[in-house]
């Protein structure tokens, strides 16, 4: 009844504003009403029903009501609070609106109106976004004539949304309804309307006290900040050095450094070399010969023959032109070609001693991560939620979403791994601990990843709202005040313990960034105690290990969280208290520095019996599917477990994750990875492990931009949200592409020729 009561209302003030079909057969008012007075719905059918025969047997008589109604509620509105020019062009319309005409007409068709669903909570109307700002009212100096037309205004949408009901950790549940209003009105006037007419709706007709309507309306144009004007000029600067870059790359690089095929350098003949007869290669005298002309033969393959094809041997002389070699000015250049850097990303080539097996669990990770996105950003945007959620709350299958979050943590593991294993055939080379240059660990860490993430920052953050327009389109930008208070937290890397709670963070997904920096910042007490002894840097290892269980399980105890974030009442809590923060997150880590070390230690070189080989997959499957699947219950509602099965749960669940992710890789690297590792090497997923980190950083925006500029709400199904899926990681990936060649790869580039760092296996 609590609904029916607030859809009574938006049916007064909405609904009956239609008219007749020019074709004759009635209006979309009467249609649905029809629909609605026949159906046959329990409880609420019978107010429905009468509502559609009231509606349908006096609708010119509800029309005038509704027409005097707004007109009353105009009258009331304080002069204070609306613009006379708002209120005006509100009368303009309403009158407009009694005579028929076709303009305001429109305006009522944009109008958010009931859809089906209504009992299932389907209560965002948005209406028509693209038919309402596409009006343009027709004022007449004489109305009866129609003489003297003007356009005073064009149409704005904008959203009232009445909430009811209290706020749960899911979000406000509200209506909300799509209004279509000239465009001299603001914000501020709009919502004093909104209220003004729902105020004069008889209490009888709800039993309960009206809530005060929220309005967010879209603005048709924005103006361009001197933020936006920089950031563009800065994006400009880029897109003109990529260019400048590229041409000078394909023009000296591979044109003209090249000598041409008819030039004398190239014009040679069998015949006129000393030594050789009848097409057969004889090395010392040729060399002898070819020393007193000063000439120099560079002998390619033989034929099946033996003898030397002659067409394809190099002959270069002293007054030949050298190819040509930039200098430090050109190299710097040159790390901006995307001649240069699309074919570095694109390569399936590796140096010999990578772990291959890391390339697909880094890729299936991101792609993991990008589900569970799909699925939690779209939700909202949907409207068929209440009935799809519970759904998939009692799949089996859907836990791997739900527990969706240990992906994260198999990236801990990756970096964990990779900084032990390299780091410790570094310091292998160098001659120790000592002798490794340890400034240089952190600052290729700091320049690897900073770049591309600031610069992300700074074109995002303040050019995003005039990326694209729609009903729900944030015209103020994703984050609060453009990060003015916050983006130097994410710069620093302490973005997920310094005030790390509400609308605190700059891109919000930094939080794992942050984490990584701070695991990789404290590395070396692991590392240089694991490189000079196994027992005693285990013992550091074990060590962090049990101050993370520790101290998750004691957290998770003395605030009563539950298993899993997603059924935690208090999100905001558990999130800052122990999703973002590195003392209940480093397990993984510490596991994947450990795993580094035994890599590195045994040469990948390890001898195991089929048995302990088998008994190593089992294990690891095992815990793998009991992190994931152990929380299941069949009717979609949270486990029921005590407060310290739970700790329990938040304190060894991450860091167990970590060891089968571990196990996976190390079997892969020492040949037991059989089919698994055969899948995790394939070549072809090499381009695009190399593009997860900027994947990472990009794919929140494209959601956010596809979820943001819908005109319509979506109807999930299976298929729905698979398209959708593969649809996210492609635009993702290819994003990512665009983001590594002209902020990533320039970048290591500059770092290689300035500091002449070669790139690590």
């Amino acid at each position: 009844m609590y609904i029916v009561n607030r859809i009574t209302i938006c049916l007064m003030v909405s609904l009956c504003l239609c008219s007749n079909r020019a074709d004759g057969q009635g209006n979309y008012f009467q249609m649905l009403l029809q629909g609605l007075s026949k159906s046959q719905v329990p409880s609420s059918g019978n107010i429905l029903s009468a509502a559609g025969s009231l509606f349908r047997n006096y609708q010119d008589e509800i029309i005038g009501y509704v027409g005097q109604t707004l007109t009353s509620g105009l009258e009331s509105v304080s002069p204070n609070t609306t613009n006379n020019l708002c209120l005006n062009h509100t009368e303009l319309f309403i009158k407009a609106l009694l005579r028929r005409e076709n303009w305001a007409l429109r305006m009522v068709d944009a109008f958010g109106k009931p859809g089906t669903g209504i009992l299932d909570y389907s209560v965002n109307w948005i209406g028509n976004y693209d038919e309402c700002i596409a009006i343009q009212a027709t004022a007449y100096q004489n109305p009866v004539a129609k003489e003297g037309p003007s356009t005073p205004y064009t149409g704005k949408y904008c959203t009232a949304s009445f909430p009811f009901g209290p706020p749960t950790s899911m979000g406000q549940l509200a209506l909300k309804l799509g209004l279509c209003v000239p465009d001299s009105c603001s914000k501020k006037d709009i919502t004093g309307i909104v209220n003004a007419v729902t105020d004069l709706i008889p209490q009888n007709m709800t039993n309960i006290p009206l809530p005060t309507a929220n309005v967010d309306c879209q603005e048709k144009s924005l103006e361009f900040t001197d933020k936006a004007l920089a950031v563009t000029i800065v994006g400009g600067v880029f897109v003109a050095l990529i260019l400048i870059a590229t041409a000078y790359d394909i023009i000296f690089q591979h044109c003209l450094s090249k000598a041409p095929e008819n030039s004398h350098a190239n014009k040679c003949y069998l015949k006129s070399f000393k030594g050789i007869e009848n097409g057969a290669f004889d090395h010392p005298k040729a060399k002898e010969s070819m020393e007193n002309e000063q000439t120099e033969v560079v002998q390619t393959e033989k034929e099946k023959n033996g003898f030397t094809d002659v067409e394809n041997t190099a002959i270069g002389r002293q007054n030949s032109p050298k190819p040509y070699k930039p200098g430090i000015p050109g190299n710097l250049l040159l790390s901006f070609s995307l001649y240069t850097n699309a074919p570095k990303i694109l390569n399936t080539n590796q140096p010999k001693g990578t772990l291959t097996s890391v390339n697909g669990i880094r890729f299936l990770s991101m792609s993991w991560v990008i589900l569970g996105h799909t699925i939690g950003f779209g939700i909202p945007h949907t409207s068929n939620a209440s009935t799809l959620v519970p759904k998939l709350f009692k799949r089996f299958t859907f836990q791997a979403i739900l527990n969706g979050t240990v992906s994260v943590d198999t990236f801990f593991v990756l970096s964990g791994l990779l900084v032990s294993y390299i780091s410790s055939r570094e310091m292998k080379k160098r001659g120790g601990a000592l002798k490794f240059n340890w400034p240089m660990f952190y600052f290729h860490r700091y320049w690897r990843l900073t770049p591309p993430y600031m610069l992300l920052l700074m074109l995002y953050v303040p050019t995003y709202k005039y990326w694209g327009d729609g009903p729900a389109w944030p015209q103020n930008g994703i984050e609060r005040n453009e990060c003015e208070d916050t983006w130097w937290k994410n710069i620093l890397y302490i973005n997920n313990v310094y005030e790390a709670g509400g609308y605190n963070q700059c891109l919000a997904w930094g939080w794992y960034l942050a984490n990584d920096m701070q695991f990789y910042v404290i590395s070396p007490i692991m590392l240089v105690p694991l490189y000079y002894s196994s027992v005693a840097g285990g013992a550091v290892c074990l060590i962090l290990i049990l101050v993370n269980c520790i101290g998750s399980g004691l957290i998770s105890s003395h605030y009563g969280f539950a298993s899993n974030v997603l059924f935690e009442q208090d999100s905001v809590g558990i999130m800052t208290k122990m999703h973002f923060t590195p003392w209940t997150r480093i397990g993984p880590y510490v596991v994947g520095i450990f795993t580094g070390y035994l890599l590195y230690k045994t040469e990948c070189k390890v001898k195991m019996s089929k048995l302990t080989n088998m008994m190593g997959w089992t294990v690891a499957t095992a815990v793998a599917m009991s992190v994931l699947y152990g929380l299941y219950t069949p009717d979609g509602t949270p486990p029921d477990l005590s407060n310290a099965v739970s700790a329990l749960y938040n304190a060894t669940s991450r860091t167990a994750w970590g060891l089968s992710v571990a196990w996976v890789i190390f079997a892969c690297a020492t040949g037991y990875g059989g089919p698994v590792n055969a899948l995790l090497s394939w070549r072809a997923i090499i381009p695009l492990s190399r593009l997860t980190y900027c994947a990472y950083l990009i794919h929140p925006i494209v959601l956010y931009s596809y979820n943001r500029s819908l005109r319509t709400l979506m109807y999930w199904n299976d298929l729905e949200m698979i398209y959708l899926f593969l649809g996210n990681i492609c635009v993702s990936f290819a994003a990512a592409f665009v983001l590594s060649l002209a902020f990533e790869s320039p970048m290591m580039g500059l770092e290689k020729v300035l500091l002449g760092r070669k790139k690590n296996s």
